[in-house]
C-alpha cells in the first residue's frame, strides 16, 4: 500500500510533536520600543486599618507612608517574561534608591509597579520633621531586562539627569513589606520571588 507524500509528511510530524513536544517558536527580542513609562505618581497616604477580630485591641496613631507608583505600558509584544523596576527618590536632599522584579508581564496599558517609605524612615530622611510636598524633589524609574536599559523617566520629566551623589540605601520597601500588601492585587503585576 502506498501512503501519499503528505500523509507521511504530517506522520512524521504528529510523530515528532509526540516525541518531542511541540515545535517552539522563537520570542521576539525586547526593545526600547516594547516599554514606556507613562507616569511617576508620589502620593502621602495613611497606614491602612483594619478590622480584626479573635486578637486584642492594640492602641496605635495611624502614621504617613510615601508611596511611589509608576503606570507603565508594554506594546508590541504578548508577554514578558521579567522587567527589573530601579526606583531613585529624591528626599530632602537624600537619594535612596530600590528595586523590584516583576514577571509574566502582558502587553497592554495601564500596568503598574509600586514602592513605599515607611513612616520611620521619612522621620529619618526628614530630620524628623513632617513631610511636605517640597521635600519630594524628584523620582528616577528606570526599566531593565537582563541588565538593558529599556526605559528611563523622572517625575519632572525625561530629560533630568539622575543627580552623581551618595545613595541612602533601606529607605524603600516593595508593597509586600508593607501593610499595603493584601491590598489591590490586581492593580499591581507579579513580583519576581526572592529567596530569603
Amino acid at each position: 500500500m502506498k501512503i501519499p507524500a503528505f500523509a507521511f509528511a504530517a506522520l512524521s510530524l504528529a510523530a515528532s510533536v509526540a516525541a518531542f513536544g511541540a515545535p517552539t517558536i522563537p520570542a521576539a527580542p525586547i526593545t526600547s520600543k516594547n516599554v514606556k513609562i507613562e507616569k511617576i505618581q508620589p502620593a502621602v497616604i495613611g497606614t491602612p486599618e483594619f478590622v480584626v477580630t479573635g486578637t486584642t485591641v492594640k492602641r496605635s496613631q495611624p502614621q504617613k507612608w510615601l508611596e511611589i507608583e509608576v503606570e507603565f505600558a508594554v506594546e508590541g509584544v504578548e508577554i514578558v517574561d521579567e522587567l527589573t523596576f530601579k526606583f531613585d527618590v529624591l528626599l530632602n536632599g537624600k537619594l535612596c534608591p530600590g528595586e523590584i522584579t516583576h514577571i509574566n508581564l502582558p502587553k497592554g496599558k495601564d500596568r503598574y509597579t509600586i514602592m513605599y517609605v515607611s513612616p520611620r524612615n521619612l522621620e529619618r530622611i526628614t530630620d524628623g520633621h513632617p513631610l511636605n510636598p517640597a521635600m519630594i524633589q524628584n523620582a528616577w524609574v528606570t526599566i531593565l531586562r537582563q541588565g538593558q536599559v529599556l526605559a528611563l523617566s523622572s517625575m519632572k520629566g525625561k530629560t533630568v539627569p539622575l543627580p552623581n551623589m551618595a545613595l541612602t540605601p533601606g529607605m524603600l520597601s516593595p508593597k509586600a513589606d508593607t501593610p499595603f500588601a493584601p491590598l489591590w492585587s490586581d492593580r499591581y503585576e507579579a513580583v519576581k520571588p526572592t529567596n530569603r
